[in-house]
């Protein structure tokens, strides 16, 4: 049995100056073959933050690094970023950009806007090595709402669609590329258990249900046809995501936790 057990804890704050209290995460991986020997590697993270606003526009900036014992002291941050916020003519926009300190020396850049009033947004995105573009239109027909996004990626010329369709308690999903198509509904069967069905046109089918429980909390178990069992459990500032197959004894079980000191 491998079990891997990686624990987030993240501390958010703010004080009345808009600067944000840094937030830590702690990796731990280890407890090979269901003995608890030691530790593969613990490579803690902190990111930092402060914003401000002025001239009509909210601007943000942060930065993360490793705190790991080492003499390569050049070697512990990852990176920085920065963030401006604005709204004009009804529109919400924003833009990041984040450069990597890890020796790649790339640079990624999003910029998103979003119309409340016309129920539409556009993303432009390169954070993950590629430019895509993608545009999503809602509005109310059918006694629901009916939401259009198609999405495109520059380099590749690859292009697909999300339709979307949603009622009180029933939506339902298609994703549609010329390669493949899923098909996803939710219905909530009552008001603390919601089933939620997937099937591909490359005959993946899974099922989740998600059982609400008191304070906000709930359980999601998901099962594809596979065998393969994933549960999701919010309790309060704790998340616990198990994954594991029916006819196999490996389990993989992450935990996140969030701590606010302030």
């Amino acid at each position: 049995m491998k079990l891997q057990i990686v624990s987030l804890f993240a501390l958010l704050a703010a004080t009345d100056a808009g600067v944000t209290f840094p937030t830590v995460a702690v990796d731990l991986k280890g407890l090979q073959g269901g003995t608890s020997g030691p530790f593969e590697g613990l490579d803690p993270i902190v990111s930092w933050g402060a914003s401000a606003s002025a001239l009509g526009c909210d601007f943000e900036a942060g930065a993360t690094s490793s705190i790991k014992p080492t003499l390569d002291v050049l070697s512990l941050p990852k990176s920085v970023w920065g963030k401006v916020k604005t709204t004009a003519a009804g529109w919400n926009l924003s833009s990041k950009t984040t450069a990597a300190l890890d020796g790649s020396n790339s640079v990624s850049c999003n910029f998103a806007a979003n119309n409340n009033d016309w129920d539409t947004s556009l993303e432009l995105d390169s954070s993950d090595g590629s430019q895509k573009v993608q545009l999503c239109k809602g509005f109310e027909a059918i006694g629901g709402r009916i939401s259009v996004n198609p999405r495109y990626t520059i380099q590749t010329s690859d292009a697909d669609v999300i339709l979307g369709y949603d009622t009180d308690k029933t939506s339902v999903t298609v994703e549609a590329s010329k390669s493949s198509q899923k098909l996803t509904v939710a219905q909530q069967i009552t008001d603390g258990h919601r089933i939620t069905p997937s099937v591909t046109s490359k005959g993946d089918v899974s099922v989740a249900w998600r059982k609400s429980l008191d304070g906000g909390d709930a359980v999601t178990t998901t099962v594809n046809k596979d065998g393969g069992l994933r549960v999701d459990w919010e309790d309060g500032p704790w998340t616990a995501t198990i994954l594991t197959a029916i006819n196999d004894s490996a389990v993989d079980v992450k935990v996140k936790r969030k701590l606010n000191f302030l």
